[in-house]
Protein backbone atom coordinates (compact mmCIF):
# COMPACT_ATOMS: atom_id res chain seq x y z
CA UNK A 1 0.00 0.00 0.00
CA UNK A 2 2.54 2.38 0.78
CA UNK A 3 4.44 1.44 -2.86
CA UNK A 4 1.26 2.36 -4.22
CA UNK A 5 0.79 5.77 -2.07
CA UNK A 6 4.45 6.95 -3.12
CA UNK A 7 4.00 6.26 -6.69
CA UNK A 8 0.73 7.87 -6.94
CA UNK A 9 2.10 11.15 -5.02
CA UNK A 10 5.25 10.77 -7.65
CA UNK A 11 3.27 11.12 -10.27
CA UNK A 12 0.66 13.69 -8.88
CA UNK A 13 4.18 15.96 -8.36
CA UNK A 14 5.43 15.49 -11.31
CA UNK A 15 1.69 16.40 -13.23
CA UNK A 16 1.53 19.11 -11.11
CA UNK A 17 4.96 20.56 -12.05
CA UNK A 18 4.26 20.43 -15.59
CA UNK A 19 0.98 22.26 -15.13
CA UNK A 20 3.03 25.14 -13.50
CA UNK A 21 5.97 24.99 -16.56
CA UNK A 22 3.20 25.32 -19.38
CA UNK A 23 1.31 27.94 -17.29
CA UNK A 24 4.94 29.52 -16.65
CA UNK A 25 5.13 29.22 -21.26
CA UNK A 26 1.77 30.89 -21.59
CA UNK A 27 3.17 33.63 -19.59
CA UNK A 28 6.25 34.05 -21.40
CA UNK A 29 4.46 33.81 -24.47
CA UNK A 30 2.12 36.52 -23.59
CA UNK A 31 5.04 39.03 -22.40
CA UNK A 32 6.46 38.27 -25.74
CA UNK A 33 3.15 39.16 -27.53
CA UNK A 34 2.83 42.41 -25.42
CA UNK A 35 5.95 43.16 -26.37
CA UNK A 36 5.67 43.01 -30.16
CA UNK A 37 2.81 45.13 -29.79
CA UNK A 38 4.43 47.69 -28.02
CA UNK A 39 6.71 47.95 -30.75
CA UNK A 40 4.27 48.31 -33.40
CA UNK A 41 2.24 50.99 -31.12
CA UNK A 42 5.69 52.50 -31.13
CA UNK A 43 6.37 52.21 -34.86
CA UNK A 44 2.82 53.54 -35.51
CA UNK A 45 3.77 56.79 -34.03
CA UNK A 46 6.53 57.21 -35.16
CA UNK A 47 5.45 56.68 -38.82
CA UNK A 48 3.03 59.64 -37.64
CA UNK A 49 5.17 61.94 -36.79
CA UNK A 50 7.27 61.57 -39.73
CA UNK A 51 4.30 61.66 -42.07
CA UNK A 52 3.29 64.67 -40.05
CA UNK A 53 6.61 66.64 -40.62
CA UNK A 54 6.56 65.45 -44.13
CA UNK A 55 3.23 67.25 -44.59
CA UNK A 56 4.16 70.43 -42.51
CA UNK A 57 7.69 70.83 -44.86
CA UNK A 58 5.48 70.31 -48.14
CA UNK A 59 7.61 67.27 -48.62
CA UNK A 60 4.36 65.13 -49.44
CA UNK A 61 2.42 66.96 -51.75
CA UNK A 62 -0.55 66.88 -54.24
CA UNK A 63 0.17 64.53 -57.00
CA UNK A 64 2.15 62.14 -55.42
CA UNK A 65 1.61 58.64 -55.89
CA UNK A 66 0.40 55.90 -53.36
CA UNK A 67 3.87 53.49 -53.26
CA UNK A 68 6.38 56.63 -53.47
CA UNK A 69 4.28 57.15 -49.72
CA UNK A 70 4.16 54.38 -48.45
CA UNK A 71 7.42 53.32 -49.75
CA UNK A 72 9.04 56.67 -47.80
CA UNK A 73 6.29 56.59 -44.62
CA UNK A 74 5.46 53.13 -44.22
CA UNK A 75 1.49 51.61 -43.92
CA UNK A 76 -0.81 53.55 -42.66
CA UNK A 77 -2.95 52.61 -39.73
CA UNK A 78 -5.97 52.49 -41.38
CA UNK A 79 -7.17 52.05 -45.35
CA UNK A 80 -10.74 52.44 -46.49
CA UNK A 81 -12.27 53.97 -49.10
CA UNK A 82 -14.23 57.56 -49.07
CA UNK A 83 -18.05 56.48 -50.01
CA UNK A 84 -19.04 59.74 -51.04
CA UNK A 85 -16.11 60.72 -53.13
CA UNK A 86 -14.95 57.28 -53.93
CA UNK A 87 -11.71 58.50 -52.93
CA UNK A 88 -8.81 55.66 -51.11
CA UNK A 89 -8.63 56.92 -47.69
CA UNK A 90 -5.53 56.50 -45.81
CA UNK A 91 -5.04 57.44 -41.84
CA UNK A 92 -1.97 57.83 -39.82
CA UNK A 93 -2.41 58.56 -36.26
CA UNK A 94 -0.47 58.03 -32.99
CA UNK A 95 -1.60 55.41 -30.59
CA UNK A 96 -3.05 58.35 -28.24
CA UNK A 97 -5.43 59.07 -30.47
CA UNK A 98 -8.44 57.05 -31.73
CA UNK A 99 -9.98 57.03 -35.17
CA UNK A 100 -12.59 60.11 -33.95
CA UNK A 101 -10.69 62.49 -31.64
CA UNK A 102 -7.80 63.13 -31.11
CA UNK A 103 -4.46 64.05 -34.03
CA UNK A 104 -4.48 62.22 -37.45
CA UNK A 105 -3.77 62.75 -40.87
CA UNK A 106 -6.00 61.39 -44.33
CA UNK A 107 -4.52 61.24 -47.08
CA UNK A 108 -6.71 60.70 -50.03
CA UNK A 109 -6.23 59.40 -53.36
CA UNK A 110 -7.83 60.01 -56.45
CA UNK A 111 -8.89 56.56 -58.74
CA UNK A 112 -5.31 57.02 -60.48
CA UNK A 113 -3.69 56.61 -57.78
CA UNK A 114 -2.53 60.12 -56.87
CA UNK A 115 -2.77 61.97 -53.56
CA UNK A 116 -5.50 63.95 -54.31
CA UNK A 117 -6.16 66.07 -50.80
CA UNK A 118 -4.29 66.06 -47.51
CA UNK A 119 -6.04 66.38 -43.80
CA UNK A 120 -4.74 67.36 -40.69
CA UNK A 121 -6.62 67.00 -37.85
CA UNK A 122 -6.30 67.91 -34.39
Amino acid sequence: MRKILAIACLVLCAFASHCRAEGLNTLVEASKSMGEANKELAAETASYNQVKRAVDSGAIAKGQSKSSIRSKYGEPVVINEDFITKRERWVYKPVDSSFFKGARICLLFDNKGALDEISTLQ
